[in-house]
């Protein structure tokens, strides 16, 4: 004799593998420097690890290697001028960050 206090009927299993992808994007994400960054990078649109040590008031370094596990993750693009580097977000993943930057307050 099953639950009887269950209502889910016709529900289809979910195989939580599928959420892998997700579950790494959300771990990079899940840093209040790089939650800084990308808020920066929303407003924005984009900037290079100069602007970004100015906005932070971190070193470049710092911020370079945030941007780079970013970068790595997909989560944001780059677009190269002279000996600058320019980030902006994947815009797969605007929404994404848009949605988790209005938690802040």
């Amino acid at each position: 004799m099953g639950n009887q206090g269950c209502s889910l009927k016709g529900v289809e299993p979910v195989n939580v593998t599928d959420f892998e992808r997700l579950e790494q994007v959300i771990g990079i994400i899940s840093n209040k420097t790089r939650l800084a960054i990308l808020s920066i990078l929303l407003k924005y649109d984009e900037a290079c690890a100069c602007e970004l040590e100015i906005l932070l008031g971190m070193r470049q370094p710092t911020i370079t290697s945030h941007l780079i596990k970013l970068y790595n993750a997909g989560i944001l693009k780059k677009r190269e001028y002279w000996k600058f580097i320019y980030y902006s977000i994947n815009e797969k993943f605007r929404p994404l960050i848009s949605e988790i930057i209005k938690f802040k307050d």
